[in-house]
């Protein structure tokens, strides 16, 4: 067992237990720098704030570009804890990758969300979001990244997950952020009927490649939008999409959970598969 993934899931498991003693609903800065090392920590100039984020680099001397995966503690699918399982496979491939928390400075609704509100409970662990406040926290988040990245060869790809996806789609389809040279979305979601059903006819009118995968047991707001997505891209000849099936007897195991799951694992191959086919 290497030295990534020994000291990261150690370091990730007191992590988890520090920041679920209390009540919290973001990461702070202490968090990350008291239990990672220093030269796996890089600090990203977002607006006013330092957000930091971990920089796992390739363990193989070619080195491909740079994948930026978006997690979130409170993610049952991307979390830090499969963020580093994905980091430690494509680090393997030549892939240097930044995995950059959300749970920094949450974009909160004034107001609790009622059932007509476009401000929705993002789950059950957070408060109502709201999507403008939220899409211009990840826009931040993923130029600042860019701006790191850009120091690097290689292609920059992004992996991100449910609501995070959706605004990302929602930010590059207006051009308000720069489109990756290909895109993960894990899940994308926004549950709110106006926003989720928008989500197909931007992936079907998107210029750059874009593996799509569904987690049936993510959300029903995911889930209603699976065929829908793949009909308009179908519709549109959009030639470098995948759409992709997480099974529900896998697990990838979420917060609270010590060790990845097989569904780390999948995610991972797919990815890898995706870029392959991609000729990367």
């Amino acid at each position: 067992m290497n030295r990534p993934f020994t000291i990261f899931s150690v370091a990730f498991t007191v992590l988890l237990l520090v920041v679920c003693s209390r009540p919290v609903t973001a990461l702070t800065l202490d968090d990350l720098t008291h239990y990672f090392h220093d030269e796996d920590l890089l600090t990203l100039a977002v607006a006013d704030q330092q957000i930091p984020a971990l920089e796992i680099q390739p363990s193989v001397p070619l080195v491909r570009g740079t994948a930026i995966i978006l997690v979130s503690l409170q993610s049952q699918s991307i979390n830090l804890d499969t963020g580093l399982v994905l980091a430690e496979s494509l680090g393997e491939k030549g892939w240097r990758t930044l995995l950059i928390p959300t749970d920094f400075n949450q974009a909160e609704a004034t107001q609790p969300a009622s059932v007509t509100s476009n401000k929705p409970v993002a789950n059950l662990l957070t408060a109502p979001v709201d999507y403008d406040a939220y899409r211009l926290q990840i826009i931040g988040l993923i130029n600042a990244a860019y701006t790191h990245a850009s120091q690097f060869k290689g292609y920059t790809f992004i992996v991100a997950e449910g609501m995070t996806s959706a605004v990302l789609l929602d930010a590059i389809h207006n051009g308000l952020v720069s489109a990756p040279d290909t895109l993960v979305s894990v899940g994308a979601f926004w549950p709110a009927r106006t926003q989720n059903n928008a989500l197909a006819e931007m992936l079907a009118q998107s210029s750059y490649p874009v593996l799509d995968i569904s987690l049936p047991s993510l959300s029903q707001w995911q889930s209603a939008t699976v065929e829908q997505r793949r009909n308009a891209v179908a519709m549109s000849l959009k030639q470098l999409y995948r759409q992709r099936t997480f099974t529900a007897q896998q697990s990838y195991g979420g917060a609270g959970d010590r060790l990845p799951r097989p569904g780390s694992a999948w995610l991972g191959t797919e990815i890898y598969s995706w870029l392959r086919y991609l000729g990367w």
